[in-house]
This record gives C-alpha cells, structure tokens and sequence, in this order.
C-alpha cells in the first residue's frame, strides 16, 4: 500500500516538473504580467469615445490620444521634468552615496555605527508622515513648484539605500587592496579611486539604474510640491487626466505608455545589474 502510494505521489511530482506543466505556468504568468500593460497599449490608440466601445481590439486605431496627451495638455513637458530631476537626482545620491559607503565600510570612527543605523532608520518612516513638513519646509524656502524641492526629497528617498548597497559591496573588497595602494604610494582619494571603485562598478551601476527609476517614479512627494506643469514629473501629470466627473482613459493611456518606455528600456538592457544590486554585497 505504502510502496503504490509513493508511486502515485511520484507521478504527480514527475508531471508537475515536466517541461508542459513549466512552459504552461510561465506562459500564464507572463500572460499575467504582460495583459495590462498590452490593454494599456491598446486603450491608448482609441480615442477617449471609443474606449466604452464593447470590443477588445480598437475599430479605427488612432494616435489621437497621444496628441491630446503630449500636445493640447502639455504632457511632453512633464517628459522633460521627469528626465531632469532623475538625472539629477541619481547624480547627486550616486556622488554623496558611494564615498559614504566606502566610509562606513573602511574606516572605524566613534559612534559609527549608530550613525550607520540612523542613516537607514531615516527611511522607516512612514513617507506620508513627513509630507506636511516636507510642504512647510518648501514653502518657506520658497521650493514650491521648483524641480529642486523635488529633487531634495528624491535625495532623501534614495539616498540610504545606494550608502546601503555601496558599503555591502564596499565590504566584499579586501583591504589588502587598499594597503598595497598605499605602499605604492597612493593616497586614501587615488586609492579609493584606481582601485577600489573599479571593483564594484557593478554595484556603483545597479546603485544609479535603480535610483533613477524610484525617482523616474516618485508620485506622493512630487504630488506635495506641484501643481504646475513648469514642475510636475510624469506620474504627477498623468494623474492630471482624472477630472472630477470623468477619467480621459484614453489620454491617461497614452500618458502612461510614454511614461513606461523609458522604464522599460533600462530595465530591459541592464537588468543583470539591477539583480546584481538586489543581491549583491554578501555582507551586511
């Protein structure tokens, strides 16, 4: 009885691990993952009339949608904002995080670590919490409506996370290195950068690809401090196409579709060092 129970199990084992069953829960996983973003595609070529039409396919493609969108609305505008402030944004978090980072993996100074675990603690609270400060601040400073105050809380978003990534990979590189840099005369500054920072350039590229898109998407803060298009960023502007009575599906369709592609290109070609990123920097 045991032995034609541990048969039957082991048939069902050998099915479910079969290449059929794998081939068709991916195909339905990827089916999952890739439907919305193909009725997004397809919602955008209607135009917003046509998007309650009870059909799948749009009748009469059109690129109207985009031209409201892009054009009559100004979203192209909010295209350059978001491209500006992620740029920026993913310099400046890259230039203060990997020194940072190699600080906090190299040398030992009193109450480093605590400053270490403040740094991360930082980003705990509840970022809804600190969005009436963050507008007080702002307004005083006279930020509002400015890419800079949003650029300011994309630092603060970002920021522990690349100091967190770069000390982890900082830490996998052996001090010997720094140490035979020194006895041939370098200084900390050369050393740190002919040969320490070409050791973990993977992780110094998947700090800056991820930090472009957390701030490529940043809505709450950005939301807080514009509400004007000289300012607003992508995520921000698409919002913009849901009114008060009706929603321009369509034009919002399309808005997003723009938005994505970016996104989508650098995920696409440099996902390896974004998994590298994630999982990189064994020690913590």
């Amino acid at each position: 009885m045991d032995t034609r129970r541990y048969r039957r199990r082991q048939r069902v084992w050998d099915l479910l691990e079969s290449r059929y069953v794998v081939h068709v829960v991916l195909f339905f996983a990827v089916l999952f993952i890739v439907g919305p973003l193909l009725w997004m595609l397809l919602t955008s070529l209607r135009t917003n009339a046509a998007v309650y039409d009870l059909t799948y396919l749009p009748s009469n493609p059109t690129l109207q949608a985009y031209h409201v969108a892009l054009i009559e609305r100004g979203f192209w505008r909010a295209v350059v904002n978001s491209v500006v402030i992620s740029s920026v944004s993913t310099v400046v978090v890259m230039a203060i995080g990997t020194p940072a980072g190699y600080v906090f993996s190299r040398y030992r100074f009193r109450f480093d670590n605590l400053v270490f675990t403040f740094v991360l603690l930082t980003r705990l609270f509840p970022p809804i919490g600190l969005v009436t400060p963050y507008f007080r601040i702002m307004s005083v400073f006279g930020l509002v409506n400015t890419r800079v105050g949003i650029i300011i809380a994309n630092v603060y978003l970002w920021l522990p996370l690349v100091i967190y990534i770069m000390r982890n990979f900082f830490i996998t590189v052996p001090n010997a290195l720094d140490e035979a840099a020194r006895v041939d005369g370098c200084t900390k500054v050369q050393a740190f950068r002919h040969v320490v920072f070409p050791v973990v350039k993977p992780g110094f590229a998947a700090g800056t690809i991820l930090t472009f898109l957390y701030s490529w998407r940043e809505f709450l803060f950005a939301f807080t401090v514009s509400n004007d298009l000289s300012s607003m960023t992508i995520p921000v502007a698409t919002y913009l196409f849901v009114g008060d009575t009706s929603v321009q599906w369509a034009s919002m369709a399309a808005a997003a579709v723009v938005a994505t592609i970016p996104s989508a290109l650098v995920v696409l070609f440099f996902q390896r060092y974004i998994v590298t990123g994630l999982t990189g920097g064994g020690k913590g």
